[in-house]
This record gives structure tokens, sequence and C-alpha cells, in this order.
């Protein structure tokens, strides 16, 4: 809720507010007085909003007239999402003709931002749209679908050789934020209660190889708690329908809970998914299944944000109805990303999956063993200018290695994709 916007203007209220100085009071008095300043200056620093709401309280049950702390309640409440309770009490400084001129102007500064923030928050509902296309090279179209959503459970033909061929893509979506102006009192925090939705629709047309043409119809909805600053969490049940070549291949529903907690420099994940994959076609029958996953990313970030570091850990489990594709193994991840440029950044990531398939495949008699690699380098730029103003393209190239001891299931794949996508809010 603009906390970032609002940091120089706190700050400026810090360094102002003491202009104001203290009441005479008795001298116990006044080491009191400061005493608990201090502590709810530690409280906000350390986003304990409660005990500095309370210190600062108490010290105007002592003081009434001491602005310095009123402006630092203010603040508190400010973070606490109370936007009333933080105008009010900022308008009493402001109203107060003793007020240096140099702190009217902060003031007047911090009552803007409480007042946008305040409209915001009582917004309830957000639309946005987005419009997204390009076209890809694909080395190995043979290969069936690919993404992450379908990466453990290719589809390969049986006795095909590789080919390659060229793309187009178009990918709509709408979104939903309803923001219920729901405060919820969590300890020391105060989170704010949000449900977002989303629905996209995409599809891949191929230019010779109709019969891998995809389609993934995607929704997902779900309640998420955000703590400014600190923490949020989230659980979104997502639908996934999808067609392949024209026609129905899956369903996939799947309920994935997460929370992220935020330090200085970094962030860190733990989510889990689990999700029920049903199959059209009779050939698929045997895969379907239950599909788990669970494990934790850990975020850092260097040069003012410029560069971000990512490593990951995940388990997978899926539990087929035939033996022969019921699997499980580690999953590990390493990311970068790098604003290389005012509206541009490079990023990278590497994946390697290894799985443990239980049954035997036959003809060959024995059970899959497979290393799975992937490898994505990529940049993305916004225009901020012309026709293509607010406009993101995004240049992607997507290596995948597969070595399996099954000699059906052993592939490469490279794809090449320059993307071109803008969001609208509505």
């Amino acid at each position: 809720m603009g906390m970032r916007g609002c940091t120089a203007v706190r700050a400026g209220l810090l360094l102002l507010a003491g202009q104001l100085g203290f009441m005479p009071p008795g001298a116990a008095q006044e080491t009191d007085v400061e005493a608990l300043f201090q502590e709810g200056m530690q409280a906000l620093e350390d986003e304990r909003l409660q005990s500095a709401r309370e210190a600062f309280q108490t010290i105007l049950s002592i003081e009434p007239t001491l602005h310095r702390a009123r402006l630092e309640l203010a603040v508190a409440y400010y973070r606490m999402l109370d936007y009333q309770q933080a105008e009010e009490l900022a308008r009493q400084v402001l109203e107060d003709p003793a007020t240096p001129p140099q702190v009217r102007v902060t003031i007047t500064a911090f009552l803007a931002q409480v007042a946008a923030d305040r409209a915001r928050f009582n917004r309830r509902h957000t639309w946005r749209a987005s419009l997204a296309f390009g076209a890809m090279h694909d080395s190995n179209v043979n290969v069936g679908p690919s993404s992450e959503l379908l990466a453990d459970n290719i589809r390969l033909l049986p006795g095909a050789t590789e080919r390659s061929n060229n793309a187009l893509f178009l990918q709509p979506g709408l979104s939903h934020t309803y923001n219920p102006g729901v405060r919820l009192d969590l300890g020391e925090q105060v989170a704010s209660l949000l449900w977002q939705s989303q629905l996209s629709l995409y599809h891949r047309e191929y230019h010779d190889e109709d019969d891998f043409n995809l389609g993934v119809t995607t929704f997902s909805t779900g309640p998420a708690l955000v703590v400014l600053q600190r923490w949020r969490a989230g659980l979104n049940l997502t639908l996934d329908h999808i067609r392949l070549g024209g026609d129905d291949l899956a369903l996939f529903s799947t309920l994935q809970p997460y929370v992220t907690w935020q330090f200085d420099g970094g962030e860190f994940t733990l989510d889990a998914a689990w999700s029920h994959r049903r199959y059209e076609q009779a050939i698929d029958a045997d895969r379907e299944g239950d599909y788990a996953a669970f494990g934790a990313t850990l975020a850092r970030f260097f040069l003012n944000r410029r560069l971000s570091l990512q490593a990951g850990l995940h388990y997978l489990d899926f539990d087929a109805d035939a033996p022969r594709w019921t699997y499980d193994g580690p999953e590990f991840m390493l990311a970068a990303a790098y604003r290389a440029w005012p509206r541009g950044r490079l990023y990278a990531r590497a994946v390697q999956r290894n799985l443990d398939y239980d049954g035997t495949f036959p003809p060959f008699g024995e059970a899959r063993d497979e290393r799975e690699r992937r490898l994505v380098l990529g940049f993305t730029h916004r225009f901020a200018r012309g026709w293509l103003d607010d406009w993101r393209m995004t240049g992607e190239y997507n290596r995948v290695l597969n070595r399996s001891n099954v000699g059906l299931f052993e592939y490469s794949r490279s794809q090449v994709s320059l993307t071109f996508r803008r969001d609208f809010e509505l």
C-alpha cells in the first residue's frame, strides 16, 4: 500500500519532528518520556507495530501536546493500514500554529500519501487484462507439448523421428482482485486480505505439425494474506484444461498453498502442490493419477535489488494408475536476474530433475531412471515511447536434455521464442 513511496516522507517526519522538541516536564518525567520514545522508535524499526502504537499512546497520555510522538504514532497507524487514524493525528500537528513551516511541508506530503493509499485500500474490485503474442522455433516438435505444466508428462510418439518447426502463439488473459477492506491483527503486524482470480487462454499453432498444436485454458482463484514488508501467504485452486492437436488431452486440478517471508536483502518461500491429473484419451488412461510437490526457494537481492539470485529444492511424487508412469525424485533450481538497463533485464534459470519410475516399461523390461536438465536464458525490455509504449518484449532460449535408461524417452529439444506482452487496467 505504497510503503516504499512513503519511506522518504516518513524519514522527513522523523528528522523534522525532532525540531518540535519536548515540553518542559520535570526531569524524571522527561527521562521516562524519552525512554518510551526510544522504545517506540525501535519497535517501528523492528516492525513491531502494536508495541510502537502502545509506546507513543503512553507518551501522549503523559504529554498530550508532544507532536513529535503524535507524528510517529501516525506513522504506526499508517503501517497498520488504519488510514483514518493516521490522517487525524497528522492533521492535528499540521493545524497547530506552532508547527514550523518545514514540518508542515513534510506532513502535507505524508497526508497526500495516506490519501492515495486509502483510496487504493477502499477500492473493492480491480480488473486487469493482458495480451501476449509471439513466434517461436521448436527443434523437436515430436516430443509433444513442453511447458512447466507438462514437462514430467511428455507424450512421445514411438518410432517417430525428430522434427523441427516454427509456430505462432497467442495468450489473452484477465485477472480480478477483490479487496474486502479487512484488516487482521496478527500479533505485532496487521495483514490485509485479498482474493485473487485469473483466467488465461494459450494457443500455439505450428506451421506444418498440426498434430502438436497446443491449447491450455487456465483458471485460478484463491485468498491471500499480505503483511507489508514482512510476509505474504496464499492458497490457490488452479484448473488447467489442455488440448493437443485439436483434441482434448487432460484436465489438471491443483491446490497450491505458499508462504513467503521477507527479510533484509531477500525472501524465503515454502510452497506445495497437490494435483489430480485426468486424461481424456484411452491411450493415456494409465497415466491418470495424483501429483504432489513440496519444497523451498531462497532469493537474495544485491546492488540495490538490481541483481537477484535464487536457489530452490523440491520433491516430486506422481502416483499414476499404472506403475510404469509412477515416479518420484528431487528437483533442483538455480536462477539469476539482472537489471542491465533502465527498462530491461537479463535472466537465466537452470533446473534438474532426477526421476525414478516404479514399474517396468514394456517391451524394455526395466523401470525408467531419468535425469532431465532444463536451461532457460532470456531478456525482457519494456518500451516507454511510441506505439509500443508499455509493451514488454521477451526473448527466450529454452534447452531441454533428457537422459534415460529407456531409449524411447531420451531426447533433446531447443526452443527460441520472441514474445510481446502488455497489461491493461480496466
